[in-house]
């Protein structure tokens, strides 16, 4: 059968996946991107041999089941034509797609591939999917699926609480190994080669299971070992990977403490490191802190600290900050802190971010005479910009968005027009945009935030509103009876106060 090999065609599965016919052959593309080219399609089955496939959970399984001729080499056989074949490849796709991208549906070969390359295009449903799908197959228990997931990394994608869970009710075929590795390798500790065995075997940790699950792989192999052995192993480690990205340093020396000297770097908290001091830099990001003074760190190291982020815990006051007497730079950004009472003893703090936090004014910062820029974002009960923020020497930036600003004095008025906070002003109502919008031809804000020429427009306005006594339905009544404007140039037009001089009960005494 001739076919035109020339010819293409599209099937789109959805925004991130689409198949094409090209040249006789289906290629899939993910966020437009060749992927794979299909090699075959799984197909006819024996009617005498239909209940054998009965008990069946996915395609591997009915894979073994089939011999070669019933895979790609079976197209000569059974005459598909190429676009019978991209039919069956469409169809195969989309009805993965539809079931939530089970691995099942598709050939390990393809589906675990796959959908690691949508997850990282972007697809929030892969992303989901991924791990559940690794967890899901690897728990099924079926041999080839297992080994298939293991040797090709997947595993490595699993955090240490994951992968703990496969391993309650699974046995892991790599951990056994690694353990008779381990075993052969450390019976004899003199051996030149000691330090390169030892590498291959946790470069075979890094590729299978993760740089991250290094500590736990080693709680399961070291079991059995002498305590001389374990100390020479955890050094080992430690000097080779310390400085590894990935690398769960910190769980790691909690988990062989007993290992270690005692060293001027570590910083505890309720009695476990919670990180390192590096540098005149210190990272306590999200590490469930709830008092800042209970930090433990070498005294000398307190007044080395320029730098400390303290960001995503769980701190409500800042009783203890005053140890970091030399801080230039600290993140106490989503914590519950409603007070900036306490910072007054940071001479040389220059940034300061207290985003998403529960401060409601901003009392407190009037020492900080070297502070030059502060982030409140985020803390809604913020509505006053006072005029002591114009006596800070330094300050240059206030950034306040996603706060109710509601006044602020005509001296801070700049710190209000700079890094957008207008945007973020809160003393107006649905009237004041509603008259806008009818008299200009762009909105008054979108998505929560308030366009510069609204808050301009509305500030001109209001003055004039309450010094005449107006309401807009006064404006609104003058322009429909009249079809004139009432307000021209941000002023009453001549037409509007004649029409409020002869309105009853009307004053204008003040414009005359």
């Amino acid at each position: 059968m001739h076919y035109n090999h020339h010819y293409t065609k599209e099937y789109h599965v959805n925004e991130f996946l689409k198949l094409r016919l090209e040249q006789g052959r289906t290629q899939i593309y993910v966020n437009n991107r060749p992927f794979i080219q299909c090699m075959y399609l799984l197909l006819n089955i024996p009617i005498n041999r239909i209940r054998q496939y009965d008990e069946i959970d996915s395609i591997d399984e009915a894979a073994e089941m089939l011999d070669r001729s019933m895979e790609g080499g079976g197209r000569g056989i059974y005459e598909v034509t190429p676009e019978e074949e991209f039919r069956g490849h469409c169809s195969n796709i989309q009805a993965w797609y539809e079931n939530d991208y089970d691995t099942r549906i598709l050939h390990r070969n393809l589906a675990f591939p796959l959908l690691k390359r949508l997850t990282d295009a972007g697809d929030q449903l892969a992303k989901q999917r991924f791990k559940e799908e690794i967890a899901l197959r690897y728990a099924s228990g079926h041999n080839t699926v297992m080994m298939y997931l293991i040797h090709n990394g997947y595993l490595k994608y699993l955090t240490k609480d994951e992968l703990e869970c496969l391993l309650d009710d699974n046995q892991l075929p790599i951990l056994n190994t690694l353990v008779t590795d381990f075993s052969n390798l450390l019976r004899d500790l003199n051996n030149e080669d000691l330090s390169r065995r030892l590498n291959g075997l946790f470069n075979t940790v890094k590729r299978y299971l993760g740089f991250q699950n290094i500590p736990y792989i080693l709680s399961h192999v070291m079991k059995e070992l002498s305590e001389g052995t374990k100390k020479e192993i955890v050094n080992y480690v430690y000097e080779r990977y310390k400085n590894r990205k990935n690398f769960p340093i910190i769980e790691f020396l909690n988990n062989y403490i007993e290992y270690f000297d005692n060293r001027e770097d570590y910083v505890n908290y309720n009695e476990k490191i919670i990180s390192l001091f590096t540098r005149e830099k210190l990272d306590l990001r999200e590490k469930n802190i709830k008092n800042i003074f209970e930090v433990q760190i070498p005294e000398d190291n307190y007044s080395l600290t320029k730098e400390l982020d303290l960001s995503g815990n769980l701190i409500k006051n800042v009783d203890g900050i005053e140890n970091f007497t030399m801080l230039e730079k600290l993140n106490l950004s989503n914590n519950s802190i409603n007070s900036l009472k306490g910072f007054n003893t940071l001479n040389n703090l220059k940034v300061l971010s207290l985003r998403n936090n529960e401060i409601t004014d901003l009392e407190g910062l009037e020492d900080l005479k070297t502070l030059t820029k502060i982030d409140l974002s985020g803390n809604s009960q913020i509505s006053h910009i006072p005029e002591f923020i114009t006596t800070l020497p330094s300050l240059e930036s206030i950034v306040l968005s996603n706060c109710n600003i509601m006044k602020f004095s005509e001296k801070a008025a700049h710190f209000f027009w700079k890094d957008q906070n207008y945007r973020y002003y809160a003393d107006y109502n649905q009237d004041d945009v509603d008259y806008y919008e009818a008299n200009h031809v762009s909105k008054a804000g979108s998505n929560g935030q308030l366009y510069k020429a609204f808050v301009k427009w509305l500030f001109k306005l209001r003055p004039i509103m309450i010094e005449n006594n107006l309401k807009y339905k006064d404006l609104y009544q003058f322009e429909e009876e009249t079809n004139k404007k009432s307000i021209w140039n941000l002023k009453p037009t001549s037409d509007f106060l004649n029409w409020l001089y002869e309105k009853p009960q009307t004053r204008l005494s003040q414009f005359w």
